[in-house]
């Protein structure tokens, strides 16, 4: 799940030592591997999937235990599982056979509601985090200001900056995508970095708000066009097991949901995962 050394050795060696200490940590390393090895083993991978959600459902039982009291000795195991919950949704969502259709738009929306207890531990344990056994994980972390994002990133941001000033009615609505885009561009930074590693996209599912989501669960259009250009995000990582093309085929069903005058903004997503790739 790493590409940075000092992150692979953490996964390797630091959490898997936290984890003796932690059911939830333990459990939640036990469904990502369960999950691996139904991506690896297709034969058997229902058989591994079935595993992978039981060891997951205690994991969260656990873990809604331990975010009832935060503290400087579980702050490090919580953020590592929180972690390891959107990547578990991320690989379930494509990975288990549906007898009818799911949406993955509301999958994602989903995951983001199982994290807004991540927040907490980010604002309150933050010099914590940075110096527990994950510090790797907030190395090279801080936004670079230097990083010029490409041209048609830099496009894309501002139409969907010009286009929510334009429809949104209240100034809380506004505020709302407002913080949601600005995450998004800062999301585009990290990803750009030459420190860059995958887990990096998972920094703007955590941040977005609640309100976010709620507009996001309830279909509303910029909330979905937004949407789309996370899509771009997690297709720049396409080659991760865990990720096995979530960025294209979100984008792709979100073309098929958004309608109207919407649809324009949803071009520069669909070209990314086809003529820009």
């Amino acid at each position: 799940m790493a590409n940075r050394d000092d992150i692979l050795r953490m996964w390797q060696i630091q959490i898997p030592r936290m984890a003796l200490k932690r059911k939830c940590l333990m459990h939640s390393l036990f469904s990502i591997t369960a999950l691996h090895m139904g991506h690896s083993y297709p034969e058997n991978q229902s058989a591994y999937i079935d595993r992978a959600i039981r060891y997951h459902n205690i994991a969260l039982q656990e873990f809604s235990l331990e975010l009832q009291g935060i503290t400087e000795e579980n702050g490090a195991s919580i953020f590592t599982c929180a972690t390891l919950t959107v990547i578990f949704a991320l690989c379930l969502a494509l990975l288990r056979p549906h007898k009818e259709p799911t949406s993955l738009i509301d999958e994602l929306s989903g995951i983001f509601l199982l994290l807004r207890g991540v927040p907490l531990v980010i604002g309150e344990m933050w010099h914590v985090l940075r110096e527990s056994e994950i510090a790797p994980l907030f190395a090279g972390r801080e936004l670079d200001d230097s990083i010029v994002l490409s041209d048609d990133v830099i496009n894309a941001i501002r139409l969907l900056e010009d286009r929510n000033q334009l429809v949104s009615r209240l100034d809380s609505e506004r505020d709302t995508y407002s913080l949601a885009i600005q995450g998004l561009k800062e999301c585009f930074k990290r990803i750009s970095s030459k420190d860059r590693d995958k887990g990096m996209v998972l920094s703007w599912p955590i941040s977005v708000s609640q309100e976010y989501i709620a507009f996001l669960r309830s279909r509303q259009p910029m909330a979905l066009v937004i949407l789309a250009h996370y899509g771009v995000i997690l297709d720049e990582i396409r080659d991760a097991w865990w990720a096995m093309g979530w960025g294209r085929r979100l984008i792709q069903e979100l073309n098929q949901v958004v309608e109207g005058e919407w649809k324009s903004l949803l071009v520069w997503p669909m070209d990314k995962i086809t003529i820009g790739r």
